[in-house]
């Protein structure tokens, strides 16, 4: 014997559509975030190069580090670097 289908009514055949519609817009919403993050992309802060790695790419001595930071001699800069790192 068959059985007996059950009918849903108008309001619950509506709020599942609408249920469902309220889903795809919040895909929709996601998507065109997306392609917008795609048309604007962030400045990411990169990798810095350290002090070591510019000073030996562009070749520069020690002694001309020293005179541009207002040390004598590269000898004097690394005393006062010394000092520095041991007083904390």
């Amino acid at each position: 014997m068959a059985e007996k289908r059950t009918v849903r009514s108008p309001e619950e055949r509506k709020a599942e559509l609408e249920k469902k519609l309220q889903y795809h817009k919040n895909c929709i919403e996601v998507l065109e975030k997306k392609l917008d993050a795609i048309d604007n992309p962030k400045k990411s802060a990169g990798r810095s190069k350290g002090l070591k790695r510019i000073l030996t790419e562009n070749k520069i001595s020690d002694e001309a580090v020293a005179s541009a930071l207002g040390f004598k001699n590269a000898a004097e800069m690394k005393e006062a670097v010394l000092n520095a790192i041991e007083k904390k």
